[in-house]
């Protein structure tokens, strides 16, 4: 392969610029691994609980990690726009994770991939950055997409399917706070607060849920605490492992770059969603799902490529 490169170019290829692309191509696939179990695990584990027994185990090992590079480090996680962003995303994962119970997984990754462009939005609003028309186009097709996928006149549309755009929309707040307020934090920071947050959330939810009462309403959402059996606990610690690569490789591919491939090839996780639905569950997307899937996709893609450096 790499002499048939060499013969066509005359150069040897550039194989540092592969690893962005390697790194998010891993961690997409990866975070579709995450959604699918975590859509396993709902019919037995309850969101809140998961929430806080894989935070509590990625916590001390991301703390060891922290501190081998400086003991005040730590308290960079307890910054108020660092919180903020963390909550956003928790907010993001509950709304993604409650709708997974009720709705096949491709249809809530297409919904919640309306993200990247809700991100160009908010960045104008907030930001003050420029949007380009064609930008303004690719949110235009994006929102088209997502009335396909969700088929808001036809008789199997529910009220359920919006939850996945509410998630798509606290993804965004979170990366324009991201970009405007906590740019310089260190990644592994970030994460530390994230599942400091997680953790809190999930005890906070577990309390509620007890006080409540209510599993029979929403099991995965309003069930305090279920038995752990081997096979539950050893997917729980798998997820935990799971999130810790895909932080680290969605870092390590935006280092690398470039970050407009990167952030193109960020979409094949809608494919890789698709395919985990399939290897789980059996199920084939729909011709509108996958219709608007393409057209979510597309105009996510059409919208980077029009973005302006800088």
């Amino acid at each position: 392969m790499l002499n048939a490169i060499r013969r066509v170019t005359g150069a040897p290829p550039d194989l540092s610029r592969l690893g962005g692309p390697a790194a998010i191509l891993c961690a997409t696939s990866l975070m579709a691994l995450q959604d699918a179990l975590v859509k396993l695990l709902s019919a037995g584990l309850p969101l809140w609980q998961l929430f806080f027994l894989r935070s509590i185990l990625i916590l001390p090992l991301l703390a060891v990690l922290i501190l081998r590079t400086g003991h005040g480090r730590l308290r960079s996680a307890l910054n108020r726009w660092v919180l903020l962003r963390s909550a956003l995303i928790v907010a993001m994962y509950v709304a993604f994770y409650a709708a997974l119970p009720v709705l096949a997984l491709p249809v809530v990754s297409a919904v919640y991939y309306t993200g990247p462009l809700f991100i160009v939005l908010f960045s104008g609003l907030f930001l003050r950055e420029k949007i380009a028309l064609a930008q303004w186009g690719a949110v235009l097709a994006a929102f088209v997409g997502v009335l396909i996928v969700l088929r808001p006149t036809g008789d199997e549309f529910s009220m359920a399917a919006l939850i996945p755009l509410v998630s798509a929309l606290c993804y965004a707040v979170a990366m324009v706070t991201t970009r405007g307020r906590v740019g310089a934090i260190d990644a592994w920071i970030l994460t530390f607060s994230l599942n400091i947050v997680f953790a809190i959330s999930g005890l906070a939810g577990i309390i509620v849920s007890a006080i409540v009462a209510r599993p029979d309403a929403y099991p995965f959402l309003l069930t305090a605490w279920a038995p752990l059996d081997g096979e539950t606990a050893a997917v729980v610690a798998l997820l935990a492992f799971i999130s810790i690569a895909i932080h680290v490789l969605l870092a390590r591919a935006y280092q690398l770059g470039p970050t407009v491939v990167v952030a193109g090839l960020d979409f094949s996780y809608l494919v890789f969603a698709a395919l985990w639905a399939v290897v789980f569950f059996g199920t084939l997307p729909s011709a509108p799902v996958i219709t608007g899937t393409c057209l979510i996709g597309g105009a996510g893609l059409w919208g980077i490529m029009n973005t302006r450096p800088g």
